[in-house]
């Protein structure tokens, strides 16, 4: 390997882990002017049998996305007069951290490993490409797909109910329904299946961002079980949205 070699793929690499790392520090570091409290969900929130909609109240149900809101699987939002709660299972803060940064170190490491495959006309670098391509994707789909039963199991509500995370509806801001769950990082973080992802939250996913109990900005996305729920609920929170077209 001459010189140059080594600093072409050296130049690729550093990019690409920096290009990701800033996604991903951009999705945990945006801070908000309001901070939402987490409290035990009541009986309408937690979706419990006997459970009354207040006459102020509008309750829907869906199941969120792995954005940093951090919920995981089922969820029911409420929307009051001044603020709203969304109850419903979370990832552990740190162990979400940790799956991000993993998912997108190994998903930088492809470009150099790509890199060096063309510069130096070797193809056992096109496998570490994609070995290292499919390891990504697995640690993206796999956590994806293990949230929602660990959400449940790490649940500290008592007796079927849940905790639910309240925020004002003045500090919601960016409401959107389809492709823009994916804003705040993820849109960099997941961008080989962004497309495919967008497809399927065409219509149904409603995401906005809001503040979380540390007082940082966070995204939330939840796929309604219908598309008609979806326009009602972000028509809800667009009423207060400050970024909402005029």
């Amino acid at each position: 390997m001459v010189l140059w070699h080594t600093v072409v793929i050296a130049l690729v690499g550093v990019g690409a882990v920096g290009w990701l790392s800033a996604a991903v520090v951009r999705l945990f570091s945006a801070r908000s002017s309001a901070r939402a409290v987490v409290r035990p969900g009541s009986t309408v929130e937690s979706g419990l049998v006997g459970g009354v909609v207040p006459a102020e109240a509008c309750v829907f149900d869906g199941w969120s996305y792995r954005v940093s809101a951090r919920f995981a699987g089922r969820v029911r939002i409420a929307v009051y007069p001044d603020a709203v709660a969304v109850a419903g299972p979370r990832v552990p803060s740190r162990l979400y951290k940790v799956w991000v940064w993993l998912q997108s170190l190994l998903l930088a490491a492809v470009f150099p490993a790509l890199a060096a495959a063309i510069v130096l006309l070797d193809w056992r670098y096109l496998l570490w490409t994609l070995g290292l391509f499919v390891l990504s994707w697995a640690v993206s789909m796999g956590g994806a797909g293990l949230w929602p039963g660990l959400g449940e199991l790490t649940a500290e509500g008592e007796e079927g109910h849940l905790d639910a995370l309240e925020f004002p509806r003045s500090a919601i801001r960016e409401v959107d329904i389809g492709k823009g769950w994916s804003k705040g990082g993820f849109e960099v973080i997941l961008f080989p299946y962004l497309a495919g992802i967008n497809k399927l939250a065409e219509g149904r996913a409603v995401s906005f961002f809001a503040p979380d109990e540390t007082g940082h900005e966070v995204r939330f996305a939840l796929d309604m079980y219908a598309e008609s729920k979806a326009d009602e609920l972000a028509a809800l929170l667009k009423s207060v949205d400050p970024d909402r077209p005029a």
